[in-house]
This record gives structure tokens, C-alpha cells and sequence, in this order.
């Protein structure tokens, strides 16, 4: 007999990435609209493959200052950002 499909566990729904990085719901919203983490977005909200996420955040970050696009979209905060960034470090 096989198995019932279930749901990707890498994939995740914005509450629960906001849970795995320490962060708001907003604040994990603000990110993928300003294409500071990747996520595919699903009528009013976006899901999110966690190991995408992880490699994003593990990258070293852009110089301040860098494309048009990060000035006029800014996304979430230098904060938050930062402490998503220390939080995919240590998982």
C-alpha cells in the first residue's frame, strides 16, 4: 500500500519560518517582498523553501549602500535582518 502525499517539510508558511528565525511574521513578509529572502507566493501569502532560505542567509551580505533596488526597496530592517542571518548561522 503506499504512503498518503503529505507536505514537503522543507517547505514552510510564513508563521512558520517567523518561528525557526526568531522573527515576526511581518518582518519575514517584508523580506520576500524586497527579495531579501527567496519565496513563491500563494494567493495572499508566500511559502518558502526552508534550505533556499538557509543558503540565502548564509551568504555574506551585500556592501551597504549596493543596487537601486535594495534603496528603494528596503524590506526589513538592518536588525532583523542581521539576527535572521545569525539565526540561520547557528542551525
Amino acid at each position: 500500500m503506499t504512503e498518503p502525499l503529505g507536505r514537503d517539510p522543507d517547505v514552510l508558511t510564513t508563521k512558520e519560518l517567523a518561528s525557526k528565525l526568531g522573527l515576526s511574521a511581518q518582518t519575514v513578509r517584508r523580506m520576500a517582498n524586497a527579495g531579501q529572502i527567496p519565496a513563491l507566493r500563494t494567493g495572499k501569502d508566500y511559502r518558502y523553501s526552508w534550505s533556499a532560505v538557509l543558503d540565502v542567509l548564509r551568504q555574506p551580505h551585500p556592501i551597504a549602500g549596493g543596487t537601486e533596488h535594495e534603496q528603494t526597496n528596503p524590506g526589513a530592517g538592518r536588525l532583523a535582518t542581521q539576527h535572521a542571518r545569525e539565526r540561520a548561522q547557528e542551525l
